[in-house]
């Protein structure tokens, strides 16, 4: 894909961003953002590293969107340890043992229906984190694994995996010999989609290497995690030359469970390859892998360091649950072959060499990261989607302590009150919904936040009239939505609570929703509220359960013309079993708040879809209302990824687009004062980066978007935008909410949690 210059995307593109970004400066606000937690919840983990030469040993987290974190007391509480600066989204982490720190930016686990950020390249510090200097590689989109010679720390291995979206020029098994940057391609994709996802080198003979690589690939509505230019490869000459492992090198039958009974074969359906040796008998390796569509395909064990394998007794992953391109991974305890763990949504723990397996139970779900302290026996670290944790008793079940600081979350929205602006509550990613306050009690440590949702938190509302009554939703599995309505007794003294959960509105068959589902809350009357699918349904006033709470208030019928996201092109339509319907559908709602009552709901709606349409209706009060196709040619036909009406003129709106996930990293912010016959183009001087929110301050005539690089702001209808705020982390910001007068912005980082700022209007 292109960007809006008409250059392929790519690094020079990503640079470009980045030197824009960089380029505009601080309005009137000087003050720097404060961050507002949550810091008690905790966020992905993609990769640990262990530095033994402290007591007690310090330990660092590679934070998937949020830099690297480094805790010095045990792993109880951690701080940041990354410039603000920099690129946050993180893949991989390795120490080396002369103390450098090497970090692969860019997350290469995939998302099923969410979004992953890509990174520029290899970080390195040589300061225990303090500092961090840009280390070559930096068109490598991600990275799956960063592995170090045992015996000679300046040979470094990194596996760049790639973008999923766009064709990254640094793809594969990646060298440095103690040459700076100078970065030699060992292994080579035999693809454009195919990079390298792990590698391990033979603690006892670091010539033999084994590394893995992976074919995958994503669009806005399908993706392929695997291919025929996936592989696992074995070299014994320190990786001058390689040799692909197939069947042949399988002694007896292929696992049961592989469906295809492909095996390690070139095939289509082969994914992720994840690879362990055993640091106590090198002989013996372990690899796990998965289909194309997630389910567990192969769980093999070597006892000649990696040069033949044998289907283990039993399957670690599953066959049914359809997640294993997120996992593949292993580890070996450092004393026993035969003790290892699996990655998969709950942590997988066999005490003898695969032959069966259980659930080490206590951490969070979904596992990415495992390291033992070389220093103090039986002490082991896991990093998965709750942040980190660690055991004492060598990962034994129920012996998993969370740690208790952790200021990293992935945020995708946010709600404020408009009565009292420390009352918030966001949707976060695999942590389902939060906010500062429990029922009746007034929030006083904004850093300790509450669930009241579970899942993959996404939208939430709080009543902008009654902060009593607020909303949340997580991740939908279409047709049925999960949402619920909880009202509190009274903001302070009773803790009285109740909570409804949504009915799903009578969608016909075969409805898509998508991931991030909108839930909004009429801003006229907040006693009605709309949820999206292939169509948009708007709730009975305060009914949001039974049979006849939801009235669908758009044409139903997926892939008719005239619904609102229309056909899904063919190369859109996901073959993954377990995340299919969930592209094609409304991401955006936004009623006109003048031209409904405290009574009843506006009657002028604007709606966008994932498929690039925006659409308005100015009769959705009627029995049948029409809809009318906005800004065709002109418009691009991008997902819609936010919409903004003025609350007192219907006409003036504003509309952001984004096609991040075809590869595209162009802003798109676009207005029309004459209620969408016309539009023009504000995105001025913002940088070649996705718009994921716009927010508009009516009473100051002030604009806000969140970006990949921060918070942006017009005032007044000037001509360029501002950078608001300093020292906001460079991670992305999802959402950007006001307190009622205007003079507090928050924003919903994706990987730092939620910063405020208090701004001069």
């Amino acid at each position: 894909m292109d960007d809006r210059s008409g250059h392929p995307t790519g690094e020079a593109q990503v640079a470009l961003a980045r030197q824009q970004a960089s380029r505009i400066p601080t309005g009137d606000t000087k003050q720097p953002w404060q961050s507002v937690g949550p810091t008690n919840v905790g966020g992905r983990v993609t990769d640990l590293a262990i530095d033994p030469t402290t007591s007690p040993s310090t330990v660092y987290a590679a934070v998937t969107s949020g830099g690297i974190m480094k805790s010095t007391d045990g792993g109880v509480t951690w701080a940041p340890s990354y410039p603000t600066g920099d690129q946050q989204a993180m893949g991989a982490l390795a120490r080396s043992s002369d103390g450098t720190l090497w970090a692969g930016t860019g997350e290469a686990n995939p998302s099923g229906g969410g979004t992953t950020f890509f990174g520029d390249g290899m970080y390195r510090s040589t300061d225990g984190g303090a500092s961090w200097s840009q280390w070559g590689l930096p068109d490598s989109g991600a990275f799956g694994r960063i592995v170090v010679n045992p015996k000679v720390p300046s040979q470094v291995w990194a596996a760049a995996t790639g973008s999923l979206s766009w064709v990254s020029g640094q793809r594969g098994l990646y060298e440095l010999n103690g040459r700076g940057k100078d970065w030699k391609l060992s292994l080579a994709p035999t693809n454009d989609t195919t990079g390298a996802i792990d590698v391990a080198v033979d603690p006892a003979d670091p010539n033999i290497i084994l590394a893995s690589m992976w074919d995958r690939s994503r669009n806005n509505g399908a993706f392929q995690y695997g291919g025929v230019g996936s592989g696992l490869y074995r070299s014994t000459n320190d990786g001058k030359t390689w040799t692909r492992l197939d069947n042949s090198a399988i002694n007896g039958p292929v696992c049961a469970w592989d469906q295809n009974q492909s095996g390690l074969n070139t095939d289509a359906d082969l994914g992720r390859i994840g690879i362990a040796f055993a640091p106590s008998d090198p002989n013996r390796v372990y690899i796990q892998f998965a289909g194309a569509n997630g389910p567990d395909k192969g769980f093999y064990v070597s006892n000649d360091a990696g040069a033949s394998w044998s289907c283990g007794a039993a399957e670690p992953g599953s066959v049914t649950g359809g997640y294993e391109w997120v996992f593949a991974r292993l580890w070996v305890d450092p004393v026993d072959e035969n003790h290892l763990f699996a990655a998969d949504v709950s942590l997988k723990e066999s005490t003898n060499g695969g032959a069966t397996w259980t659930n080490s139970s206590g951490p969070h779900s979904d596992q990415h990261a495992m390291a033992w302290d070389p220093q103090v026996p039986n002490l082991v670290y896991n990093g998965d989607d709750g942040g980190v944790y660690y055991s004492t008793q060598n990962g034994a079940t129920r012996t998993w302590t969370h740690a208790q600081v952790e200021p990293w979350n992935q945020s995708y929205h946010l709600a404020v009150s408009q009565q009292d602006s420390v009352r918030m509550a966001t949707g976060l990613q695999d942590q389902g919904s939060v906010n500062t306050w429990s029922p009746g009690v007034e929030p006083t440590d904004l850093t300790q936040w509450k669930s009241f949702g579970g899942g993959d938190g996404h939208w939430v509302q709080i009543d902008p009239n009654n902060q009593n009554t607020y909303y949340q939703c997580s991740q939908p599995v279409p047709p049925r939505i999960s949402c619920g309505r909880r009202v509190d007794a009274a903001s302070s003294g009773s803790t009285l609570s109740t909570n409804t959960s949504f009915s799903s509105p009578a969608w016909p068959s075969n409805t898509r929703i998508t991931t991030d589902m909108p839930i909004v809350l009429d801003p006229a009357d907040p006693n009605y509220v709309y949820v999206a699918g292939t169509s948009i349904a708007r709730s009975g006033d305060g009914v949001v359960s039974g049979a006849n709470a939801w009235t669908l208030i758009s044409p139903t019928t997926p892939d008719s013309p005239d619904s609102l996201p229309g056909k899904v092109p063919a190369n859109e339509i996901n073959p993954d079993t377990y995340y299919a319907n969930e592209y094609g559908a409304v991401t955006q709602i936004a009623p006109a708040k003048s031209t409904g009552t405290p009574t009843s709901p506006s009657s002028t709606i604007y709606a966008g879809t994932d498929t690039g349409k925006l659409w308005k209706t100015t009769n959705a009060t009627s029995a049948n209302p029409t809809w009318t196709q906005l800004g065709v040619g002109v418009l691009p036909q991008q997902w819609v990824t936010s919409i903004q009406v003025d609350p007192t003129n219907a006409n003036h709106v504003y509309a952001t687009f984004s096609d991040y996930r075809e590869g595209e990293l162009a802003a798109n912010v676009w207005m029309s004062t004459n209620g969408g016959r016309t539009w023009s183009n504000i995105s001025g001087n913002l940088p070649n980066a996705p718009v994921w929110m716009v927010t508009y301050d009516q009473a100051h005539n002030q604009l806000y978007v969140g970006t990949d690089y921060g918070v942006f702001y017009l005032k007044n209808g000037k001509k360029n935008w501002a950078r608001l705020g300093s020292q906001l982390p460079n991670c992305p910001v999802l959402d950007v909410k006001l307190s009622a007068d205007g003079g507090t912005v928050y924003a919903a980082t994706f990987g730092r949690g939620v910063y405020q700022l208090h701004v001069t209007n």
